[in-house]
């Protein structure tokens, strides 16, 4: 091991296990703020659409105090243990904290029975294992290091999308198959697929940024990412021209990077006129509510494209390489999957041919499945748990 990674484990170690128990234990000598909420964002740099509708409804509350935290905990170096310093001295007297990202400072110490923990997890549904359920896979953390700096201890309530996924979401967490924290509420930010003007609102937008989709039928791809999340890379296997060919004249495609990945996508010159990578232009509920037919791999991305109950195709080139470091929670075929697999560009250019005549019938039972409780309400029910007196 190097000198500066043990220096680097050696500084963890004592934040996570001195340094944060003692600024909390101090900081929670203060009464506790009933109007004090924090929304911790532990990897971005704004507030993430998890938090969005659920701080604006808040706002309407006058005499709350909302704090919006910016953890940056991907940004590298030793500054994260800094500010969760601070977070740690923000939340001794906080009515409540939520979080939509995995947060370890939160298993440092024992959050005092008054503030609620309230995590709203960034995906919907249940799909790709993470945390305890893929402990010592290459894409997880070890077991040891997770029982180390544990991050899932004190929840009070743990936001899904409906009943189905509440046993992935406590074995990924380490939590006992009889606690009762994980409940499906609903996830705030699908709210918006049902808000009146939302459809509107979403094809002007995709219009502005994209003229050429007017009056054409809009063909989503959105993957995850490859590689590690610092390192991240968009598959390259998606043969453009050959989908120009066979449906340019009345179809666009439009490519929605993961978050992690930074470089654009690389559309050949002569399909600029059929391609199109919008990741920086717009958000991905505008393309959910927009798109006719989605193509993506193993994306969460297709539980709230589910709402939308149209088609959905998995372009799974690399299933065993991904599976190998990543596993997933059900298996990955029809009897799971709302929509078909393709593995090559010929098997994708037909099941697209397919899709366009697709009643649908495995999607909606899918949303049926795993998105019950996302009815436009979500918000609501998140809200009257943060505000009630329990």
């Amino acid at each position: 091991m190097s000198i500066k990674s043990i220096i680097k484990n050696t500084a963890k170690f004592a934040a996570f296990k001195i340094i944060y128990p003692a600024v909390y234990g101090i900081s929670r000598l203060r009464r506790v703020d009933k109007n004090k909420i924090i929304f911790a964002e532990i990897r971005g740099d704004k507030l993430s659409d998890n938090f969005r509708l659920i701080y604006e409804r808040l706002k309407e509350v006058p005499e709350l105090e909302l704090t919006v935290f910016f953890a940056r905990n991907n940004s590298g170096g030793f500054g994260y243990l800094w500010r969760y310093a601070k977070l740690a001295a923000m939340t001794g007297n906080a009515r409540c904290v939520l979080l939509n990202e995995t947060c370890n400072l939160f298993g440092a110490f024992r959050l005092r029975k008054e503030t609620k923990l309230i995590q709203t997890w960034h995906a919907c549904g249940a799909f790709k294992r993470w945390g305890k359920s893929c402990s010592d896979k290459s894409f997880g953390e070890t077991a040891e290091a997770q029982d180390k700096f544990p991050a899932h201890t004190n929840y009070t309530l743990v936001t899904v999308s409906s009943p189905e996924c509440i046993p992935a979401y406590k074995e990924a967490f380490g939590l006992s198959s009889k606690s009762s924290c994980v409940q499906a509420v609903g996830v705030s930010r699908t709210d918006y697929y049902f808000m009146p003007d939302s459809r509107e609102r979403a094809f002007g937008h995709i219009y502005k940024i994209c003229p050429a989709a007017r009056g054409k039928k809009i063909i989503l791809y959105a993957p995850t990412f490859r590689g590690e999340a610092d390192k991240a890379y968009i598959p390259n296997m998606l043969d453009i021209p050959s989908l120009k060919e066979s449906f340019g004249e009345d179809h666009v495609l439009l490519i929605k990077r993961h978050g992690f990945v930074r470089k654009r996508y690389d559309i050949p010159d002569e399909c600029r006129d059929f391609a199109f990578d919008v990741t920086e232009d717009t958000g991905i509920e505008k393309l959910i509510i927009t798109a006719d037919i989605c193509i993506t791999d193993y994306s969460s991305l297709i539980f709230e494209f589910s709402l939308m109950e149209r088609p959905m195709i998995f372009f799974a080139f690399d299933l065993e390489e991904y599976y190998d470091s990543r596993g997933f929670f059900y298996s990955y075929d029809e009897s799971f999957l709302p929509g078909k697999t393709a593995k090559t560009g010929g098997e994708l250019t037909e099941l697209i041919k397919e899709a366009e005549s697709s009643d649908c019938r495995e999607v909606k039972a899918f949303r049926k499945r795993f998105m019950s409780a996302c009815d436009g309400r979500s918000t609501e029910r998140i809200v009257k748990r943060i505000l009630s007196a329990d």
